[in-house]
């Protein structure tokens, strides 16, 4: 109980006092307006969790008991009533009707109840049966299935719960006792029904990884970061990695290519705590980071990393794609970011991509006094074109800003400037530069 109180006292007081250092950090970073765009909720409230039954049914848990839902991959929500009256922590579906959510309550349905329900629903959510089970004392924090029967339940100060019968009862599993027993379990992921990774800590003490290869009877544990972990994503059978951080130093990474039993640890000196992971395809990924206003982006499965700002200083806790087209990020303060495919040119499957980047000869040239410069992305670049005299004088910004792939075609007009020779260069942030001549005849 103690533990509960203190750990949520001790975020909501760094919160307020730490997003004031955000600004401080959002220099030498890409903002990703061209990636996400604002989805209005007209909600001021917190947004914890994401799940998805489908390609187009997403569900949010949130404060205030309440769980928003789209049908249409995140353009459009609304709230489903839970009869519930604080906060939702998570939500799961196991299939397109049947879905668990878990909620936390401080003297809600009765003065002296103190701890969490979960919640069912048998048809999409139109309905939520808020006394599926109640448990006094306990904070659970997810609730994962690995299939229509099987899932997991983790907690505080409980540990890891199993299931086998769709929830209908529950068995405790066997955690190791060694140095991190006790501390809190974040997240589970799973690879068929023996096979497990769950991941937790607590600040400033250590991120733990929990391992089970006999379906969740026994497992073993070992602290791998300094910092909580909260988050993880199975790129195969024997790679993985955990996110988390925290306040002090930051969102952090950790990786293990031989299924989990040894573990490293890289921090990737970022504001923020890496709350959430999802890859939109095996190589794009993105990291939720919380009170950092920004995601981490890899598009090289997790080899290298870019810090991409929300498009309004959205603080995320959870993105999810349930393909590689439809992805919605949620946060605080009723922040919904819905996946922009369209700029990013993946909503036809047959386009045609350049193979790399490429700056073409202006057209026409010599030319007066406009000409068409054209350039080829292979992938979204944050990208600069700009023209100089022969003396290297910047003499005009064509573009300096986020680009989606494909073939680009950039007008000049060169009305104001006198006759003679011009250079123009186009970089990238991949330390791309390259530069052609142009003649303004008059």
């Amino acid at each position: 109980m103690l533990y509960i109180e203190t750990e949520g006292a001790f975020v909501l007081v760094l919160k307020r006092v730490y997003i004031l250092l955000a600004i401080f950090f959002i220099s030498n970073t890409v903002y990703s307006q061209n990636f996400w765009q604002r989805v209005e909720l007209n909600a001021n409230i917190t947004l914890n969790k994401l799940a998805y039954s489908d390609s187009v049914n997403f569900y949010i848990a949130a404060d205030s008991g309440k769980i928003f839902h789209s049908s249409n991959a995140g353009s459009n929500w609304r709230v489903q009533q839970t009869g519930i009256l604080n906060t939702i922590i998570d939500v799961d579906f196991i299939n397109s009707n049947t879905g668990f959510a878990l909620a936390w309550e401080y003297g809600g349905i009765n003065p002296n109840f103190f701890g969490s329900i979960i919640l069912k629903t048998t048809n999409a959510g139109v309905n939520w049966n808020n006394s599926f089970r109640i448990d006094s004392n306990v904070f659970y924090s997810k609730i994962s299935f690995i299939d229509e029967v099987n899932g997991f339940l983790l907690g505080h100060p409980i540990g890891i719960l199993r299931t086998s019968n769709a929830g209908n009862t529950w068995h405790r599993d066997n955690l190791d006792t060694n140095f991190v027993f006790g501390l809190p379990i974040k997240n589970i992921k799973t690879i068929g029904t023996q096979f497990g990774i769950a991941c937790g800590g607590f600040m400033d003490l250590a991120g733990v990884i929990w391992r089970t290869t006999n379906g969740g009877i026994n497992w073993s544990s070992q602290g791998v970061s300094p910092e909580p972990l909260y988050a993880l994503h199975f790129f195969d059978s024997t790679h993985f990695i955990a996110v988390g951080g925290d306040f002090e130093y930051g969102a952090s990474l950790c990786t293990t290519t031989d299924a989990g039993v040894t573990w490293s640890y890289t921090p990737f000196e970022e504001f923020g705590i890496g709350y959430g992971i999802a890859f939109r395809t095996p190589l794009e990924g993105w990291i939720a980071c919380n009170i950092g206003q920004r995601f981490i982006f890899t598009e090289d499965a997790g080899k290298r990393w870019t810090v991409w700002m929300t498009p309004n200083g959205e603080s995320i806790n959870d993105v999810k794609f349930s393909n590689k087209r439809n992805g919605v990020a949620i946060g605080n303060q009723g922040a919904i970011l819905k996946y922009n495919t369209t700029l990013v040119n993946i909503a036809n499957n047959s386009l045609s991509l350049p193979s790399s980047i490429q700056l073409k000869q202006n057209y026409p040239n010599p030319f007066n006094p406009e000409t068409i410069i054209s350039f080829n992305l292979d992938k979204p670049e944050y990208i600069s074109l700009k023209i100089y005299d022969m003396l290297g004088k910047e003499i005009k910004i064509l573009t300096d800003g986020m680009m989606k792939p494909g073939e680009h075609k950039i007008k000049f007009d060169a009305v104001d400037i006198p006759a003679g020779a011009y250079y123009y260069t186009l970089k990238s942030g991949t330390s791309f530069s390259q530069t052609k001549k142009m003649i303004l005849v008059k």
